[in-house]
């Protein structure tokens, strides 16, 4: 026994280095992969931290060119005197017509895509888009998601939200400036016959055929030359008349309010002149005094108000829904400073900045508690209006192919009114192609 323990104690001496590495070797790999489960999990139970989504820096902001630039202009200015200097925003209104504004950020949008290198100084890092665009610049991936409890969604007037998700209900822009169809009356004329203004289509079309002619007036203009203004005009004649135009372009409702408006055009209480008119030249008309209603947008009161017709007309809301319009407010999926993005926005959507565009350039806001301030109702009587127009107002149908959709809507409508006998084969073949155009083809 004891020579067997010498030779262990021997063979113990011989060896023991060589199982002691051995040993230490195990030991040694328990704990190093001890090391690296303990960091592969802390990474897991860790928030990722999203550089681009939570960076902040100078950003870019781009809108369209209007009457609302300057107060605009002013907010960007206060945001910047109290952000601090590396969060300073550069305003770029582009002076162009909306649809060449679209095609603008389209372009860029494409550009930036799979970009490589610092396209900071390219981004335009928050965009204004029409409420008709956010769906397309959406699902093209132009956008970045949002979320709703960080911009208060639940304040929002709800069909100006529905134009800021998609179909799954994502979010992907903030309401900012509202826009809604008004209907503009010579009160002058309507008071002396003891008329009020008219709630329906129909006591519209007698209004402007007997007191138009008698007053050596057109009855109605509106918005009908051959562009998205024809599209939200056939829009709110067909909503008066029951119809929606997003399941059926060729109900009998449909035809009913798209034949209102031909046989306006045929019957001479909607001038034939008016076939090429956009905004502008609708306003002029009854600026000038020679239309006895006009369909517009809220921003006409303003001028009105400093016009010769000052005190002789009213504005109320449209004998139907009227059609929303106005811009939201998105970031873009290229901006590498999107924290700094969506808080610019809060500032931007937020209350003092509604009610200043509300006051100076006639925007309808999209915070509900707005309209329910009694201050400013006080002040701005036509609030009520708003208010009424705006909750009763729908969106023009959604869809990523919007501009094709609304292309093949103006082309059958404007056919229909140049040629009124061709209505309903107009309206046959236009079912068939916003289908075609919805699916992209």
């Amino acid at each position: 026994m004891a020579r067997w323990r010498f030779g262990e104690r021997v063979a113990s001496r011989r060896f023991g280095k060589r199982a002691a590495w051995r040993g230490l070797g195990k030991r040694a790999g328990a704990w190093w992969w001890v090391v690296v489960v303990g960091v592969v999990v802390a990474a897991c139970a860790a928030p990722v931290v999203d550089p681009v989504r939570n960076g902040q820096g100078r950003i870019t902001f781009v809108d369209s060119q209007d009457l609302s630039n300057r107060q605009i202009k002013l907010r960007v200015d206060q945001w910047n005197a109290q952000a601090g200097r590396h969060q300073q925003v550069t305003y770029l209104p582009l002076p162009s017509p909306t649809d060449a504004y679209r095609a603008q950020l389209m372009a860029r949008a494409q550009d930036l895509v799979g970009a490589r290198g610092d396209v900071q100084a390219q981004c335009y890092d928050v965009m204004t888009l029409d409420v008709v665009w956010t769906a397309e610049f959406a699902e093209s991936g132009y956008l970045a998601p949002l979320t709703p409890d960080e911009f208060g969604m639940d304040r929002y007037l709800s069909a100006a939200v529905a134009s800021t998700v998609d179909e799954r209900g994502r979010l992907w822009a903030v309401p900012w400036r509202a826009d809604v169809g008004v209907l503009y009356y010579r009160s002058d004329v309507l008071s002396g016959k003891g008329l009020g203004w008219p709630t329906t289509w129909p006591e519209l079309e007698r209004m402007a055929e007997r007191l138009g002619p008698e007053h050596g007036l057109a009855g109605y203009v509106g918005q009908l030359d051959r562009y998205e203004g024809l599209t939200v005009n056939a829009l709110e004649a067909i909503w008066a008349h029951g119809g929606d135009a997003d399941v059926r372009w060729d109900s009998p409702e449909v035809r009913a309010g798209i034949g209102t408006l031909v046989r306006g055009v045929e019957e001479g209480w909607i001038p034939p002149e008016a076939l090429t008119y956009k905004e502008s030249d609708s306003l002029k008309e009854f600026m000038e005094g020679r239309a006895l209603f006009l369909r517009n947008w809220p921003y006409a009161r303003v001028l009105l108000e400093s016009s010769p017709l000052k005190g002789r007309f009213k504005m109320a809301a449209l004998p139907g829904p009227g059609a929303l319009g106005g811009w939201n407010v998105a970031v873009s999926r290229c901006s590498k400073h999107q924290a700094t993005a969506r808080k610019f926005i809060r500032f931007l959507t937020d209350e003092d900045s509604q009610r200043a565009l509300l006051e100076q350039a006639g925007y309808p806001p999209t915070l509900r508690a707005l309209y329910r301030e009694p201050e400013l109702n006080a002040r701005l009587p036509h609030l009520g209006v708003l208010r009424t127009a705006v909750e009763n107002a729908r969106n023009r149908p959604r869809s990523a192919h919007y501009d094709e959709v609304t292309r093949v809507v103006q082309g059958a409508v404007h056919a229909s009114l140049r040629n009124p006998g061709s209505l309903e084969a107009e309206l046959r073949q236009l079912a068939a192609d916003v289908t075609r155009a919805k699916s992209g083809r």
